[in-house]
């Protein structure tokens, strides 16, 4: 369901490019593609474990019909893709309860999310660390706010942050 939702906020179209540059397991991707099956999705996490588990899920998915991930080892505030490369990025930000926090990994990520999202392109951020975020967004002019939704998550109150990139 988070995926759905991240996804469903972005409005992907057909043949578009969508990121998660911190895929896990790539259940956010899972769901884009189920949601826009003509979109090209791209995963990248730092953990091989995670893409591990990733590859394994989209193997399933795949056995269903579903078009392949392309899954990248890559750290989300370094990737290895050009400029201006893709149309949404999503993403389930950690909350910093089940790694740990990492200093300024808000601030870094949305620098490099910034340069590999086209301009008019749209970020889908989940997080319950709502005032790191919007700290973080306001202090980049290339960012526009375009709305706020509420889910919850267990016991947590998560915040799905819609960005439009200028």
């Amino acid at each position: 369901p988070i995926g759905w939702a991240l996804a469903s906020l972005a409005e992907l179209r057909p043949g578009c490019r969508v990121l998660d540059p911190m895929c896990g397991r790539a259940g956010v991707l899972l769901e884009a593609a189920r949601l826009q099956p003509l979109a090209a999705c791209v995963g990248c996490d730092r953990n091989a474990a995670q893409l591990e588990g990733a590859a394994a899920n989209a193997d399933a998915a795949a056995r269903q019909g579903a078009l392949p991930l392309l899954l990248m080892h890559a750290d989300a505030t370094r990737l290895p893709l050009h400029d201006g490369s893709v149309d949404a990025v999503l993403s389930d930000l950690p909350f910093g309860r089940k790694h740990g926090r990492r200093e300024g990994l808000y601030a870094a990520a949305l620098r490099e999310w910034r340069r590999v999202l086209r301009p008019g392109g749209c970020a889908v951020l989940l997080t319950t660390r709502k005032a790191e975020l919007a700290e973080v967004v306001s202090a980049d002019p290339a960012w526009a706010k375009v709305g706020r939704h509420h889910l919850m998550i267990g016991a947590l109150m998560a915040c799905a942050h819609v960005l439009r990139r200028q």
